[in-house]
């Protein structure tokens, strides 16, 4: 969609909204005053997409400020947080698992346990050239867990089926109100951070 045609679907989206509207939709109002009608921003880009990832976007640029790039299918931070990078896509299909929350940390996974790994969760991806592990859903919280998980499957701390059954035991607590510290934050320190002891290999 061109500049042009994009600011004519915003002005007609804004217009055909009512306050009481906005907030059921997005359950927070909109401030104007973050968008610029005179060139894209990260939150005029996210008007146009489906609401589930409008609002993820939006809870991604609260929690960690503006994105590094930012096109018509995602946004894209680097070193936000505990993350080496996260992506939020405006479409769950572009992530291939139907997830629109892609997050990377720094992590070198040895060869003896990619087996271990792929049978804890077999899309969880490693990637030993670079050096990263990344993991898809759709909450940040889920992410964590699974990397927390995977790190102690690594580590031998839990077998893969530990690990699963750990994770659906979690998610049952979730859904219940109890809080996890797995749910909260990286465990173990990512390459690269400080306390990291580099390579795992």
């Amino acid at each position: 969609m061109n500049h042009a045609a994009r600011l004519a679907a915003i002005g007609l989206l804004l217009a055909s909204w009512t306050p009481s509207a906005a907030r059921a939709q997005f359950r927070q109002e909109i401030d104007l005053g973050e968008i610029s009608l005179s060139g894209e921003t990260p939150e005029s880009i996210i008007l146009l997409w489906p609401t589930f990832s409008y609002r993820l976007a939006r809870l991604m640029i609260a929690r960690y400020g503006q994105p590094a790039r930012a096109s018509d299918h995602s946004l894209v931070w680097s070193g936000n947080g505990q993350w080496a990078r996260t992506v939020v896509y405006r479409d769950s299909q572009r992530t291939g698992g139907g997830s629109r929350l892609e997050q990377s940390v720094a992590y070198r996974v040895p060869e003896a346990r990619l087996e271990d790994l792929a049978r804890f969760d077999k899309d969880i991806e490693a990637d030993r050239k670079e050096g990263w592990l990344t993991v898809r859903a759709d909450d940040e919280a889920e992410n964590f867990l699974a990397l927390n998980l995977a790190d102690e499957v690594v580590k031998g701390k839990r077998t893969p089926r530990d690990a699963a059954d750990f994770r659906r035991s979690a998610a049952r607590l979730r859904d219940a109100g109890k809080s996890l510290p797995y749910f909260d934050r990286l465990l173990f320190v990512p390459l690269g951070s400080p306390g990291s002891r580099g390579s795992r290999d």
